[in-house]
């Protein structure tokens, strides 16, 4: 997170040297050669430096995309001889925007920093672009299972089986699958359960027989195991045997969810 802020503070200098550039140009418009090295500046140390860090902690969903417009139409300016004005205005509308991300990590290095293996981030980067209600979830999960001497698991258990969840229903619309030649609903039931949301999913994308079945077996265990962790504070009398087997039983169950994740979100 320390890299990021340097990072803000490299882009913050390169953006007023680039205001400066464009300002002081007597000419009201900009040829290529006098700003297409700090545009490129810009755009490297946003994009290598300050970007993978924003996406993870930023508050507000969609802050980088903006970020991301705003530099692609610099860099786009700087392609030919434009107008003092489209940079000045591209600058301006810049400006909030790093501030907000300032902010963001400033907050986030208050929290342990976390590090995330390639799946996760994948996976939290998907959701941030998908549903970000559920990325701050996937992402509470994974600060829960970070963080040493934790006494109770189940609220874990529940963010990891909600993120799910909310994944599969966004896939899953009850009404598609309803719609869906010959939906039958389960016995007792309503509405389409989670195992045939799942196969609704996989069917759709001509998964295999054996890999639905796989997922299916999968999602089946996550409810298991987060039945487990509920009725665990109850039926263990140590607290440290229950803290340790359950911190045991909720990466058993991370690993499950990830699994199901990456095949649900298509990630490779």
């Amino acid at each position: 997170m320390s890299d990021a802020l340097s990072a803000l503070d490299q882009l913050n200098d390169y953006i007023s040297k680039l205001a400066s550039t464009v300002s002081v140009r007597r000419a009201k418009s900009i040829t290529p050669p006098s700003v297409q090295p700090i545009a490129r500046q810009i755009a490297r140390t946003y994009f290598e430096r300050l970007r993978p860090e924003l996406q993870i902690v930023q508050s507000r969903a969609g802050l980088t995309e903006e970020i991301d417009f705003v530099i692609q139409a610099i860099l786009e300016l700087a392609t030919t001889t434009r107008e003092k004005h489209a940079y000045l205005g591209q600058i301006t509308e810049l400006r909030p925007h790093l501030l907000e991300a300032t902010v963001d990590v400033m907050k986030a290095r208050g929290s342990p920093r976390l590090v995330l293996s390639q799946t996760e981030r994948a996976i939290l980067e998907t959701l941030t672009r998908m549903l970000p209600g559920t990325a701050a979830s996937y992402e509470q999960a994974l600060r829960d299972i970070a963080q040493a001497g934790r006494v109770s698991w189940r609220g874990t258990a529940s963010e990891l089986r909600e993120v799910l969840r909310e994944v599969i229903d966004h896939l899953a619309p009850d009404e598609n699958v309803v719609a869906a030649p010959g939906f039958q609903p389960e016995q007792g039931q309503r509405s389409p359960t989670q195992k045939q949301k799942v196969r609704f999913i996989l069917r759709a994308r001509r998964s295999t027989t054996a890999a639905i079945t796989v997922v299916e077996t999968s999602l089946a265990t996550v409810e298991e195991v987060v039945a487990a962790l509920a009725r665990s504070t109850y039926q263990r009398g140590s607290v440290s045997t229950h803290t340790t087997t359950s911190a045991s039983e909720i990466r058993s169950l991370k690993r499950y969810v990830d699994a199901l994740l990456g095949e649900l979100l298509e990630i490779a």
